[in-house]
């Protein structure tokens, strides 16, 4: 449809981000009148600095864009970034002054520390996250979860998604493992209506935060476990909740930063 209606600028962004988009061929398309694309890469953007994931920019994104919380490791505010020069004043014009009065100085410390701490360790901390979530997916693919993906390994990213929809819906199981201290989030899958936003089918987990502590694989298949055991199992989450503490209680070291390094 595009060569039909030539759009200027094509948005690509996704909160469940299990694999690179086709940014390539995209852009080829739309360059032919001059078209824009735009990456939002809120989610990936500690994976792409850490080199675990597409780099945008270099398939022929105009503009990236992420966070700097969630994979990145930093204080909540957002990041641009672009190659092209012509894009400098525009864009900066448009945010500052026009959109935004302040680029709020209290986090820029802490945003210096984080990049900095990416350069140092990203490629491992980020190289970890990957294997813990396909770890973590298998484990409960494996155990009767059924998790998306499986074709191409589960996953790329920080994410894994799983079809709960036969085990109460998204929303009811993540209520449910939020009362063993299991925290996750529901997520619409692709045959979900958009009316089912409330009460979708799938439930995203993420590795971000486990495997800062210093979990690996091996821990991923304990989390499954315990997962299991109150979905599958129907154990009381109450009972599981003591296990999980059990699980977390000997991780209590931050790890990929300047602090503590690499974890043994």
């Amino acid at each position: 449809m595009a060569p039909l209606v030539r759009p200027k600028l094509v948005t690509l962004g996704l909160s469940m981000t299990l694999f690179p988009q086709p940014v390539q061929e995209m852009k080829s398309v739309v360059q032919e009148w001059g078209g824009r694309v735009f990456f939002d890469g809120a989610h990936q953007a500690g994976l792409i600095a850490g080199g675990q994931f597409q780099d945008p920019l270099a398939e022929g994104a105009d503009v990236l864009t992420g966070s700097a919380g969630k994979t990145f490791g930093g204080p909540q505010s957002g990041m641009i970034l672009w190659n092209d020069p012509e894009l400098t004043v525009p864009i900066t014009n448009a945010i500052f002054p026009v959109l935004a009065a302040t680029h709020q100085v209290s986090r820029v410390a802490a945003l210096a520390v984080a990049a900095a701490e990416v350069i140092a360790f990203g490629k491992e901390f980020m190289a970890q996250i990957v294997r813990n979530a396909r770890a973590l997916a298998q484990a409960l693919d494996q155990r009767g979860i059924p998790v998306l993906g499986r074709h191409k390994h589960y996953t790329a990213t920080q994410q894994v998604i799983a079809d709960v929809g036969a085990l109460g819906g998204g929303l009811a199981v993540a209520q449910l493992l939020a009362r063993a201290n299991l925290i996750a989030n529901k997520n619409l899958l692709p045959h979900d209506a958009p009316e089912d936003w409330e009460r979708p089918s799938g439930l995203r987990l993420g590795t971000i935060e486990v495997t800062r502590l210093g979990m690996k694989e091996k821990e991923m298949a304990q989390i499954a476990e315990l997962i299991t055991r109150v979905l599958i199992g129907n154990e009381a989450p109450e009972s599981v909740m003591e296990d999980v503490v059990e699980l977390r209680e000997p991780f209590q070291t931050l790890y990929y930063c300047f602090d503590h390094g690499l974890p043994t």
